[in-house]
């Protein structure tokens, strides 16, 4: 069944404009339920509204508003729904919060908008110095 949240002191940073909480692994507890291991933050304590973002280890998990869980008495629901993400590709945290697991989800498949921008600029200028490389050889040529 689910491990209760130790208390423990939270190391997190949070960014209110990009609504990203910072945590790292010293910050989570592992919840094992049906088989299955997942790491969980306690946000019992935070005063605010839930993140709408969880950075872990430089992975960002979105919330997923729709889908929570019971703490006690989720039954085999949680795990074959961890399960099923896991198959897809996804990584999930939870954070429990008021009796509830709130569910992370991190895409390992997808590429982040910044990621695109980043190679197409380095294709970018891989192409120039080709381009360069190119004309100076043909240059030489003609010499």
């Amino acid at each position: 069944m689910a491990e209760a949240a130790a208390e423990q002191v939270m190391t997190y940073s949070f960014n209110p404009e990009s609504k990203v909480m910072t945590v790292g692994f010293q910050d989570l507890y592992m919840v094992s339920s049906g088989g299955v291991d997942v790491f969980a933050l306690n946000l019992n304590d935070w005063p605010n509204p839930p993140p709408f973002y969880l950075e872990v280890d430089g992975r960002l998990f979105a919330l997923q508003p729709s889908n929570t869980y019971l703490v006690t008495g989720h039954g085999a629901a949680l795990p074959t729904w961890i399960t099923a993400e896991e198959a897809e590709g996804r990584l999930t945290v939870l954070a429990e919060r008021e009796d509830r697991y709130l569910v992370y989800s991190h895409d390992t498949l997808a590429i982040d908008e910044d990621d695109e921008d980043e190679e197409a600029t380095e294709d970018d200028a891989d192409e120039a110095v080709t381009e360069d490389e190119e004309a100076t050889d043909e240059a030489e040529a003609t010499e």
